[in-house]
Protein backbone atom coordinates (compact mmCIF):
# COMPACT_ATOMS: atom_id res chain seq x y z
CA UNK A 1 0.00 0.00 0.00
CA UNK A 2 1.41 3.76 -0.18
CA UNK A 3 1.61 5.40 2.78
CA UNK A 4 2.26 9.30 2.33
CA UNK A 5 3.50 11.90 4.67
CA UNK A 6 1.05 14.41 5.79
CA UNK A 7 3.76 16.99 6.48
CA UNK A 8 6.68 16.35 3.64
CA UNK A 9 4.39 14.72 1.13
CA UNK A 10 7.23 12.00 1.19
CA UNK A 11 5.83 8.62 -0.13
CA UNK A 12 6.17 4.90 0.78
CA UNK A 13 5.35 1.11 -0.49
CA UNK A 14 4.70 -0.81 2.90
CA UNK A 15 3.36 -4.17 2.58
CA UNK A 16 -0.35 -3.87 4.45
CA UNK A 17 0.67 -7.40 6.26
CA UNK A 18 3.06 -5.15 8.02
CA UNK A 19 0.75 -2.67 9.85
CA UNK A 20 -1.48 -5.08 10.69
CA UNK A 21 -4.99 -5.00 11.63
CA UNK A 22 -5.35 -1.78 13.28
CA UNK A 23 -3.62 1.45 12.85
CA UNK A 24 -0.30 2.32 13.11
CA UNK A 25 2.15 5.33 14.28
CA UNK A 26 4.84 5.70 11.27
CA UNK A 27 7.75 8.23 11.45
CA UNK A 28 8.54 9.61 8.05
CA UNK A 29 12.38 9.30 7.04
CA UNK A 30 12.63 12.59 5.76
CA UNK A 31 11.29 15.34 8.05
CA UNK A 32 10.90 12.41 11.08
CA UNK A 33 7.49 14.55 11.93
CA UNK A 34 4.75 11.01 13.38
CA UNK A 35 1.72 10.37 11.41
CA UNK A 36 -0.63 7.53 11.66
CA UNK A 37 -1.33 5.23 8.64
CA UNK A 38 -3.88 3.06 7.71
CA UNK A 39 -4.19 -0.27 6.12
CA UNK A 40 -6.12 -0.15 2.83
CA UNK A 41 -8.13 -3.18 1.76
CA UNK A 42 -5.99 -4.18 -0.71
CA UNK A 43 -2.10 -2.71 -1.77
CA UNK A 44 -2.24 -1.39 -4.69
CA UNK A 45 0.35 -3.19 -7.51
CA UNK A 46 3.39 -1.63 -8.50
CA UNK A 47 3.57 -0.97 -11.66
CA UNK A 48 5.49 -3.73 -13.99
CA UNK A 49 7.81 -1.03 -16.13
CA UNK A 50 8.53 0.55 -12.43
CA UNK A 51 9.82 -3.15 -11.35
CA UNK A 52 11.87 -3.70 -14.90
CA UNK A 53 13.81 -0.61 -14.67
CA UNK A 54 15.62 -1.83 -11.04
CA UNK A 55 18.86 -2.95 -11.11
CA UNK A 56 18.67 -6.51 -9.71
CA UNK A 57 20.72 -6.58 -6.61
CA UNK A 58 21.90 -10.33 -5.53
CA UNK A 59 25.11 -11.43 -4.59
CA UNK A 60 27.07 -10.20 -7.59
CA UNK A 61 30.20 -10.91 -5.61
CA UNK A 62 30.15 -14.49 -4.96
CA UNK A 63 28.73 -15.54 -8.04
CA UNK A 64 30.27 -16.95 -10.96
CA UNK A 65 29.43 -14.30 -13.70
CA UNK A 66 29.77 -14.50 -17.30
CA UNK A 67 31.75 -12.00 -19.28
CA UNK A 68 29.57 -9.07 -21.19
CA UNK A 69 30.20 -8.02 -24.36
CA UNK A 70 32.87 -4.55 -24.40
CA UNK A 71 28.94 -3.04 -25.11
CA UNK A 72 27.29 -4.41 -21.84
CA UNK A 73 30.42 -4.46 -19.37
CA UNK A 74 29.88 -2.52 -16.28
CA UNK A 75 31.87 -2.44 -13.05
CA UNK A 76 30.66 -4.04 -10.28
CA UNK A 77 31.13 -3.63 -5.95
CA UNK A 78 29.69 -4.28 -3.31
CA UNK A 79 29.17 -2.61 0.23
CA UNK A 80 28.13 -3.21 3.18
CA UNK A 81 25.81 -1.01 5.65
CA UNK A 82 24.36 -1.64 8.99
CA UNK A 83 20.91 -1.31 9.83
CA UNK A 84 19.41 -0.59 12.85
CA UNK A 85 15.77 -2.09 14.77
CA UNK A 86 12.68 0.12 13.58
CA UNK A 87 10.21 0.09 10.57
CA UNK A 88 10.16 2.77 8.63
CA UNK A 89 13.16 3.91 6.51
CA UNK A 90 15.45 1.96 4.61
CA UNK A 91 19.16 1.87 3.39
CA UNK A 92 20.04 2.26 0.11
CA UNK A 93 23.16 3.01 -1.86
CA UNK A 94 24.16 2.73 -5.42
CA UNK A 95 28.03 3.90 -6.32
CA UNK A 96 31.00 3.85 -9.22
CA UNK A 97 33.42 3.71 -6.40
CA UNK A 98 34.41 1.09 -4.21
CA UNK A 99 33.79 2.10 -0.44
CA UNK A 100 34.90 0.15 2.70
CA UNK A 101 31.87 -0.27 5.34
CA UNK A 102 33.20 -2.46 7.56
CA UNK A 103 33.50 -0.04 9.80
CA UNK A 104 29.90 0.89 9.56
CA UNK A 105 29.01 -2.97 9.97
CA UNK A 106 30.57 -3.53 13.13
CA UNK A 107 29.33 -0.42 14.44
CA UNK A 108 26.06 -1.64 14.14
CA UNK A 109 24.93 -4.89 13.49
CA UNK A 110 25.02 -7.71 10.32
CA UNK A 111 23.14 -5.98 7.89
CA UNK A 112 24.62 -6.77 4.14
CA UNK A 113 23.78 -4.42 0.87
CA UNK A 114 24.68 -5.74 -2.05
CA UNK A 115 24.28 -3.08 -4.71
CA UNK A 116 25.58 -2.97 -8.17
CA UNK A 117 26.67 -0.04 -10.04
CA UNK A 118 27.10 2.50 -12.66
CA UNK A 119 24.33 3.07 -15.12
CA UNK A 120 20.98 2.91 -14.47
CA UNK A 121 19.03 4.70 -16.96
CA UNK A 122 20.78 5.19 -20.44
CA UNK A 123 23.23 8.52 -20.50
CA UNK A 124 22.64 8.76 -16.86
CA UNK A 125 24.92 7.45 -13.67
CA UNK A 126 25.76 7.25 -9.71
CA UNK A 127 28.95 8.14 -8.28
CA UNK A 128 31.13 9.15 -5.60
CA UNK A 129 28.43 7.77 -2.81
CA UNK A 130 29.06 8.08 0.55
CA UNK A 131 27.59 7.25 3.46
CA UNK A 132 27.72 8.04 7.10
CA UNK A 133 25.24 7.89 10.49
CA UNK A 134 23.92 10.59 12.66
CA UNK A 135 22.13 10.79 15.69
CA UNK A 136 21.40 8.13 18.56
CA UNK A 137 19.44 5.26 19.58
CA UNK A 138 16.15 5.64 18.19
CA UNK A 139 16.57 8.63 16.44
CA UNK A 140 20.17 7.18 14.22
CA UNK A 141 19.68 7.22 10.75
CA UNK A 142 22.13 6.80 7.34
CA UNK A 143 22.67 9.51 5.35
CA UNK A 144 23.60 8.64 1.78
CA UNK A 145 25.18 11.29 -0.54
CA UNK A 146 26.41 11.06 -4.39
CA UNK A 147 26.20 12.90 -7.36
CA UNK A 148 24.42 12.07 -10.41
CA UNK A 149 26.10 12.69 -14.19
CA UNK A 150 24.84 12.48 -17.72
CA UNK A 151 26.88 12.19 -20.94
CA UNK A 152 23.70 13.53 -22.99
CA UNK A 153 24.04 16.09 -25.84
CA UNK A 154 21.29 18.13 -24.64
CA UNK A 155 19.68 18.77 -21.38
CA UNK A 156 16.84 16.87 -20.09
CA UNK A 157 14.78 16.35 -17.23
CA UNK A 158 15.97 14.25 -13.83
CA UNK A 159 12.98 12.31 -12.21
CA UNK A 160 12.49 11.25 -8.90
CA UNK A 161 14.87 8.59 -6.97
CA UNK A 162 13.79 5.83 -6.02
CA UNK A 163 14.70 2.70 -3.53
CA UNK A 164 13.66 -0.50 -2.37
CA UNK A 165 14.72 -3.09 0.09
CA UNK A 166 14.17 -6.96 0.03
CA UNK A 167 14.26 -9.58 2.78
CA UNK A 168 16.65 -12.69 1.97
CA UNK A 169 15.00 -16.14 1.60
CA UNK A 170 17.65 -17.99 2.98
CA UNK A 171 19.67 -19.34 -0.37
CA UNK A 172 20.72 -16.12 -2.14
CA UNK A 173 18.04 -16.08 -4.28
CA UNK A 174 16.17 -12.50 -3.86
CA UNK A 175 13.78 -12.11 -1.46
CA UNK A 176 10.38 -10.11 -1.29
CA UNK A 177 9.92 -6.27 -1.37
CA UNK A 178 9.75 -5.07 1.95
CA UNK A 179 10.06 -1.60 1.60
CA UNK A 180 10.11 1.57 -1.41
CA UNK A 181 10.43 5.21 -1.00
CA UNK A 182 10.89 7.51 -3.25
CA UNK A 183 13.11 11.62 -2.92
CA UNK A 184 12.10 14.35 -4.87
CA UNK A 185 14.34 14.61 -7.81
CA UNK A 186 17.37 16.73 -6.96
CA UNK A 187 17.42 19.19 -9.66
CA UNK A 188 14.93 19.96 -12.36
CA UNK A 189 17.30 19.07 -15.03
CA UNK A 190 20.39 17.96 -15.61
CA UNK A 191 22.81 19.51 -18.21
CA UNK A 192 26.35 16.89 -19.67
CA UNK A 193 29.40 17.33 -17.78
CA UNK A 194 27.41 19.04 -14.78
CA UNK A 195 27.71 16.53 -11.31
CA UNK A 196 24.30 16.92 -9.87
CA UNK A 197 24.48 16.16 -5.80
CA UNK A 198 21.52 14.30 -3.94
CA UNK A 199 21.07 13.58 -0.66
CA UNK A 200 18.95 11.04 1.21
CA UNK A 201 18.51 10.64 4.84
CA UNK A 202 17.13 7.49 5.39
CA UNK A 203 16.27 5.89 9.16
CA UNK A 204 15.60 3.33 11.20
CA UNK A 205 16.32 0.61 8.12
CA UNK A 206 14.76 -2.69 9.09
CA UNK A 207 16.81 -5.82 10.34
CA UNK A 208 15.33 -8.23 7.40
CA UNK A 209 16.34 -6.19 4.93
CA UNK A 210 19.19 -7.92 2.70
CA UNK A 211 19.18 -6.46 -0.89
CA UNK A 212 18.78 -3.34 -2.28
CA UNK A 213 17.88 -1.23 -5.46
CA UNK A 214 18.20 1.98 -6.53
CA UNK A 215 17.22 3.26 -9.70
CA UNK A 216 15.58 6.78 -11.29
CA UNK A 217 11.58 6.59 -11.03
CA UNK A 218 10.12 5.75 -14.08
CA UNK A 219 13.61 4.89 -15.99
Amino acid sequence: MLVVCPNCSSSYFVRSETLGDERRMMRCGVCRSTFQAEVEPKSPEIPEDFLKSAIEISHFANEPQTAPTPKQRRPRFRMMAAGIAGFTGLIAVVGGVAQDFDRLKAQTGQWIAGFLPGLVTPRLAFQNIKTRFEGEGADRALIIEGIILSDASTPHNLPSLSFEIRSSVGDGSVGQSIFQWMIPPPAPTIDRGTPVPFRARLASPPREGKDIVIRLAGA
